[in-house]
């Protein structure tokens, strides 16, 4: 409707008046509630209150690191040589005792076989001189005896020109097998076994000396790499501690940390991978070096106990049994020669007798038992042989590469037809039934840290997801990373989902102590003076129960000095002081909305 067709009103004055009146009664009661509002769009309320509760209560030491497999081993041949069968691919999963590839083993199968004929036939030998002679040898012996006792039975005889020299080149024989034998061995031999005695414990402590010093320098550049591997880690810790303090204060601005910090954290982190691949090397070689060690001094070990032996059987010369058997042998000659020239009875029967006494001689020693000399020489062989064996098995067990423990293939770096190439490894086998979390704390913290305690891990990547972990381990020496002294220390967990996988980022909450019944009050409530806690209440207690609109800018507070137990990262326990749940805590600096004990701030209200 247009406004012509309505009836004017003369102005009023006094109508006026009043309205301005309003306008401005209206704009003072709206500043005073402005300011005295908290739930406004500028508060001036820079306090909350609240009242102790009384609850459980967990004290807990918070610190992170990165989830790994409880344990990952670099499998690796230990000679060299084709790959022929290559049994498991990435991924799949293994059971200890499991082979995972072979190399050709046809050649050490050949080496096998040899060194086994090798020590059967070194145990047949020695077998047999501890056996003694056969009844074969024994029925000779004695058909032997039999025969000259026979013959000396026999006193008539025709001699010849033939007969004669015969004779006479049977006593020349036996003379001198008689001679030999009691002159000794000859010099030479003395000096040719002494000479091999010699040799083999040259050799002995060659080896000895060569492999210890092998072993040595193996150790020592296992020390170096474990070293390094350290050095890394400590650089790689530093770098992502401040790359993670960066961040954080970045993040409040909006920013994000520069790609240049990400690159060098990136480079500590393949430094240690680096030097962690060095020092399983290492490990590999300084194995390899005690193996060899072992192996090396039994083998030097047997050749100086069978040239010591063949020493001995040489110095030792003729037994009695043999000299008798000689004598016998020469008068027996000498006699046959009597009968011959001259006195045909006497010398016959002389030398019959004399063959008797031989044949009885010669019975005796092949009953006698063996010489300790003989039976050293067989025995060293023996050990000789079997060491031989026993390295050509391992050798060929070792061409076959078998899981040690349970679990997942992580890495696999064979082809078959390809010869194997030792710089890296075969097969890299992880164990997933279980993982770890190294984290660093601090030297505050730590003593309230002991092996066995509960722990909760919680991931970046998995936030809904829970782990329970337990301590395993506290590292006795410490480190610095950034001025602070800290410790680090192993956080085990078991039989974890599929979902987890190494190298998540984990946060972990140690549970040091807890309480089922206690009076806690805010963390922040507590300030400390001249070494004494104190907590701010109100003088009216009831001010906690008044509407956060109703409350006054600055309430009336009193100081209460308490002592505390335990805490966490939100809320503390008073074990003594004027304080209960009735009490109203006066915490400066806070939201008035901010709820301590449900962890937070109201939506959208952000801490102060």
């Amino acid at each position: 409707m247009s406004e012509s067709l309505r009836p004017r009103r003369r102005p009023n004055r006094l109508g006026w008046g009043i309205g301005i009146l309003l306008v401005i009664s209206g704009l003072v009661a709206g500043f005073f509630w402005f300011n005295r509002n908290p739930s406004s769009t500028n508060p001036r309320l820079n306090y909350a209150l609240t009242r102790p509760q009384r609850g459980p209560i967990s004290a807990v030491v918070n610190a992170s690191g990165t989830i790994q497999p409880q344990q990952v081993l670099d499998l690796t041949f230990t000679s060299s040589g084709l790959i022929s069968e290559v049994l498991v691919k990435i991924g799949d999963t293994v059971s200890a005792g499991q082979p995972l590839a072979r190399l050709d083993t046809r050649d050490l199968e050949l080496r096998v076989e040899q060194s086994a004929a090798q020590l059967a036939q070194a145990q047949a030998n020695l077998d047999r001189l501890r056996a003694g002679p056969t009844e074969a040898d024994i029925a000779a012996a004695e058909a032997q005896l039999a025969q000259v006792q026979a013959q000396l039975r026999q006193t008539m005889g025709n001699v010849t020109e033939q007969d004669l020299a015969a004779a006479r080149a049977q006593v020349e024989q036996a003379r001198a097998n008689l001679e030999r034998l009691l002159g000794g061995p000859k010099a030479s031999e003395v000096i040719q076994a002494q000479a091999q005695v010699d040799q083999a414990i040259a050799a002995l402590q060659s080896q000895r000396d060569s492999l210890s010093a092998a072993k040595t320098r193996a150790e020592s550049q296992l020390f170096q790499a474990a070293n390094t591997l350290r050095d890394r880690q400590a650089e790689y810790s530093r770098i992502y501690n401040e790359n993670r303090e960066r961040e954080q204060q970045l993040a409040r601005f909006g920013q994000s940390l520069p790609q240049s910090a990400l690159d060098n954290e990136a480079a500590a982190l393949r430094a240690v991978q680096n030097a962690e691949e060095q020092m399983r090397q290492a490990q590999v070689a300084y194995e390899q070096a005690k193996q060899a060690e072992i192996t090396g001094i039994a083998q030097a070990e047997a050749q100086v106990r069978s040239a010591q032996a063949n020493l001995d059987r040489v110095l030792a010369g003729a037994d009695p049994d043999q000299i008798a058997a000689a004598r016998a042998q020469s008068a027996q000659a000498e006699a046959n020669l009597n009968k011959l020239l001259g006195d045909q009875r006497a010398g016959s029967l002389a030398a019959a007798q004399a063959a008797v006494a031989s044949a009885q001689a010669n019975l005796q020693r092949v009953k006698a038992p063996p010489s300790d000399a003989d039976l050293a020489s067989a025995e060293a062989q023996v050990a000789n042989a079997r060491a031989s064996l026993a390295q050509a098995q391992l050798a060929l067990e070792r061409a076959t590469l078998v899981a040690p423990i349970n679990g997942v293939v992580a890495e696999v770096n064979l082809e078959v037809g390809e010869l194997y190439n030792a710089a890296r490894p075969a097969i890299v086998l992880a164990d997933l039934s279980g993982y770890y979390v190294d984290v660093t704390v601090d030297e505050i913290d730590v003593a309230q840290i002991a092996v066995g305690q509960q722990v909760i891990l919680t991931l970046d990547a998995l936030p809904n997801l829970e782990l329970q972990g337990t301590v395993a381990r506290i590292n006795p020496l410490s480190t610095v990373q950034s001025g602070v002294t800290a410790y680090t220390v192993r956080i085990v967990t078991n039989d974890p989902p599929a979902a987890v996988r190494p190298g998540m980022s984990a946060s972990a909450d140690i549970i040091v102590a807890e309480k089922s019944e206690a009076l806690v009050v805010p963390r922040r409530a507590i300030r400390a003076e001249r070494g004494q806690f104190f907590v701010d209440v109100t003088a009216d207690p009831g001010l906690c129960a008044v509407d956060i609109a109703q409350r006054p800018l600055q309430p009336v507070t009193q100081a209460i000095a308490v002592q505390l137990g335990l805490s966490n990262e939100q809320i503390i326990e008073v074990t003594s002081g004027n304080l209960d749940e009735n009490s109203c805590i006066y915490v400066p600096g806070i939201d008035a909305r901010f709820n301590f004990f449900s962890g937070g701030p109201p939506p959208g209200v952000r801490n102060r």
